[in-house]
């Protein structure tokens, strides 16, 4: 019986080319290699059989023009990477912003933002099906699967490599959430300091940010701006931005975000689900950048969806 697997027999070196400069190793292997699963990439990576430039990197380096990448012979699926169409998520585009350097989105929640683990396709796999003459399209940052609202995408890896430079230093950009948390908010605007590492528990091997004073610094400005019975709108703006800072910290100080499954009170959240509201309460409502072509500084809005305004409608009717 013939197996349903090839195999790239030759190592090969690809020159990482102008238009991709600024990638991620991860995510440029990925179109190298569509018939790979994602977990087998980053192992290879991993056991270093994956080189730049002669020496091992992490899955997250940047690649620069004329890197000289190693790839070793690697088993492929030729069923991967071809999904029928009628497989495609909607994507159900909804362009906040577009100029000839970038587009934000207004990203639906439940939507994974790239493929990986149990995912084919995700928003930016997705968005370059859409646009197959686009020479380059690459996710600025990240917004987690079950949050809602701005997502910026670079169409050159100048753009990219400008932008990523401003998330680094902070200087310039400026991140805007909303959430409705659980509990009375006692006082009034506080800043959560407090460093988070990420861990996997073996329970469900789900990767989670929890505090550790030797993890990586982060830093969150929480302002409550309405109050309910048993829960509190607040905006949150981030000093930093580590995975699921909001909702680790928001949990750390005894006030979950409304919905969440990782951090949240479980509890209460089916009482709500009983309510029929299924999803979690947090909305990334606006970002600004200083664009880097112009220089002048971009604020981007996007509307509260009708699930979570409707919410707060019925809480407050309680009152």
């Amino acid at each position: 019986m013939m197996s349903s697997h090839t195999n790239s027999a030759k190592v090969r070196h690809l020159v990482v080319e102008s238009h991709s400069e600024g990638q991620r190793l991860d995510n440029w292997l990925v179109k190298q290699l569509k018939r790979v699963p994602r977990s087998h990439l980053y192992k290879i990576i991993r056991d270093g059989q994956v080189l730049v430039n002669g020496g091992r990197v992490k899955p997250t380096y940047r690649l620069e023009e004329g890197d000289s990448v190693r790839i070793p012979p690697v088993r492929m699926d030729p069923h991967r990477g071809v999904p029928h169409p009628t497989a495609l998520p909607a994507l159900g585009l909804d362009i906040l912003y577009e100029d000839s350097a970038l587009l934000v989105l207004n990203k639906a929640a439940g939507i994974s933002v790239h493929g990986g683990t149990g995912i084919r396709l995700g928003l930016i796999e997705s968005l370059r099906r859409d646009r197959p003459k686009a020479p380059f399209l690459e996710l600025v940052h990240r917004i987690d699967r079950p949050t809602s609202g701005c997502l910026i995408v670079a169409k050159s890896s100048t753009t990219l490599r400008h932008l990523h430079a401003q998330l680094r230093s902070g200087v310039g950009v400026k991140k805007h959430y909303r959430a409705l948390v659980h509990g009375q908010w006692e006082r009034g605007a506080r800043t959560i300091d407090l460093k988070l590492s990420t861990r996997t528990l073996a329970v469900d091997r789900i990767r989670r940010s929890v505090p550790n004073p030797t993890g990586q610094s982060a830093t969150s400005h929480f302002r409550p701006i309405q109050r309910f019975c048993d829960h509190t709108l607040v905006d949150i703006t981030l000093g930093t931005g580590r995975m699921h800072q909001i909702r680790a910290h928001a949990a750390a100080i005894g006030h979950p975000v409304v919905g969440d499954h990782y951090y949240g009170d479980k509890t209460a959240d089916k009482a709500l689900r009983q309510k029929g509201f299924k999803r979690m309460w947090l909305h990334a409502l606006s970002i600004g950048v200083v664009h880097p072509d112009s220089g002048v500084t971009l604020l981007i809005h996007a509307p509260i969806p009708e699930e979570l305004s409707e919410l707060l409608k019925e809480l407050d009717a309680k009152q």
